[in-house]
């Protein structure tokens, strides 16, 4: 649990990043502009890690690493249609392959908890992320001060609460801005809502119209599991 001052410092870093946010939401309203700011949240969660490096914070993840890589992963809307938007560059074939991994993905996904989610990331290959460069902001915060734990069924991993409660307020703020101009930003199954994202030509066009598209699958069934649940948000 979070101090009283932990908790408040946490609420005004939230604020801040929302107030930012919807500065830049609001002075482009189109759909594409959306998708793309998403792209700040990533970064910020980026440069947050990178200061934690500089400042002597010890990671012990590498490359090749990917224990992380068979948890539920929890993506916001337009983080969803960002990686959608980024495979459709891909030869068809690629994306006919992917597609069907997507498939067998969500039926074994469908309704599981984060503590029965585990199952490698259909968008993992020979243990590397292959849309990294446009991976979730939940991805990017994932780290571990000790691997071994990560290789031990039921242990508890350790992690920096610093960087977490910062990325946090990056994603709460983010989505936040999002929402109060109408457009979706919860968190949703990756494998499931991509799977969506590639197969529905009208999602995208959807989300900028304000529907929430992605709120009939990808959602994870409720819980005390959460991220925020946990930092008590």
């Amino acid at each position: 649990m979070l101090t009283p001052e932990e908790h408040a410092e946490v609420v005004r870093a939230t604020e801040r990043v929302k107030q930012s946010a919807l500065k830049a939401l609001t002075a482009d309203r189109s759909g594409p502009f959306a998708i793309r700011f998403i792209a700040n949240l990533q970064r910020g969660v980026d440069q947050v890690l990178q200061s934690a490096l500089a400042s002597g914070l010890a990671i012990d993840c590498r490359a090749g690493c990917s224990h992380c890589c068979s948890a539920r992963v929890e993506a916001l809307d337009p983080e969803v249609l960002r990686i959608a938007a980024a495979l459709k560059t891909r030869p068809p074939a690629a994306i006919a392959a992917l597609t069907e991994r997507l498939r067998e993905h969500a039926a074994r996904a469908q309704g599981a908890t984060a503590q029965t989610h585990r199952m490698p990331c259909p968008l993992l290959e020979q243990d590397l992320c292959t849309v990294y460069e446009v991976r979730p902001a939940v991805c990017r915060k994932a780290h571990s001060l000790d691997v071994r734990q990560c290789a031990t069924p039921g242990a508890a991993i350790p992690q920096s609460l610093e960087l977490l409660l910062k990325a946090e307020a990056l994603s709460k703020g983010s989505a936040d801005a999002y929402e109060h101009l109408g457009l979706a930003a919860a968190g949703h199954e990756l494998g499931q809502a991509l799977l969506l994202a590639l197969t529905d030509p009208t999602a995208e066009a959807r989300w900028m119209k304000g529907e929430a598209v992605f709120d009939a699958i990808g959602r994870e069934p409720e819980d005390k599991s959460s991220a925020r649940a946990n930092l008590a948000l």
